[in-house]
């Protein structure tokens, strides 16, 4: 990987992150200082900008050294953060968000039927009329499209790269995290499942959620088969 390259990824990081931190604000359209619940924050990337803003932020991930670069991160921007290292299927928060989000294809990890216990779980956690935004892969797109590649750089020394591969309905997912400092590499591998849009819309309905809006983009765009992404903003009923 060239610096050439390193340069790219991260601006495109930081240009991506501003238009996803005005999209989810946008979106959500809450007071500031009201409780919002990143699940599986990863290294803290809306996180910490949402804290910028003037949210309460809570961040959970089940990967320790995530959390580690999201803590460090935190301090540096001088926002205070609750992260807490913990599978999504073991949240126990009761009404305590006004909002939700999962962010960048950070869901179906598990089983369907585990997969709806996370959705019940996360219902469970939001105020009444609480919202959930959840971003996804669109299915419909990757079956057009057989590769799919998603690079992140973190602001700081490390390197996060994606590599996303459809088969069968399961969309495999490669990462792997660059300290540029140190040279080390450390890589995963996980399959998620992916979700056309009615069958999202009829597990959150199930688990007590009513969709409101659908996007393709980060732009707001429509939701339709040839966006990549499949954005949904549900409310608790």
């Amino acid at each position: 990987m060239t610096q050439e390259m390193l340069g790219d990824f991260k601006t495109y990081s930081l240009a991506g992150t501003e238009q996803e931190i005005t999209f989810i604000n946008n979106v959500l359209s809450l007071p500031i200082h009201s409780c919002i619940l990143d699940l599986y924050c990863g290294y803290g990337r809306h996180t910490i900008e949402l804290a910028k803003l003037g949210y309460n932020m809570t961040g959970v991930d089940a990967t320790k050294e995530f959390l580690e670069i999201a803590s460090q991160k935190a301090s540096e921007e001088k926002v205070t953060i609750n992260f807490n290292h913990c599978d999504m299927r073991k949240i126990s928060y009761s009404e305590k968000f006004h909002a939700v989000i999962n962010m960048f294809a950070a869901f179906g990890y598990f089983s369907d039927e585990e997969n709806a216990h996370v959705l019940h779980l996360i219902n469970h956690s939001l105020f009444p009329d609480g919202l959930f935004l959840i971003d996804l892969l669109n299915k419909e797109w990757m079956v057009r499209n057989s590769l799919n590649r998603y690079w992140r750089h973190p602001n700081g020394e490390y390197v996060l790269s994606y590599k996303v591969e459809l088969q069968n309905g399961m969309a495999t997912m490669k990462r792997q995290l660059i300290n540029q400092v140190t040279g080390t590499k450390t890589q995963y591998e996980f399959a998620l499942r992916a979700y056309s849009l009615s069958e999202m819309i009829a597990i959150l309905e199930q688990s007590g959620f009513l969709v409101k809006a659908t996007y393709g983009s980060f732009d707001q765009r429509p939701y339709g088969p040839e966006t990549p992404r499949m954005i949904i903003l549900a409310q608790k009923k």
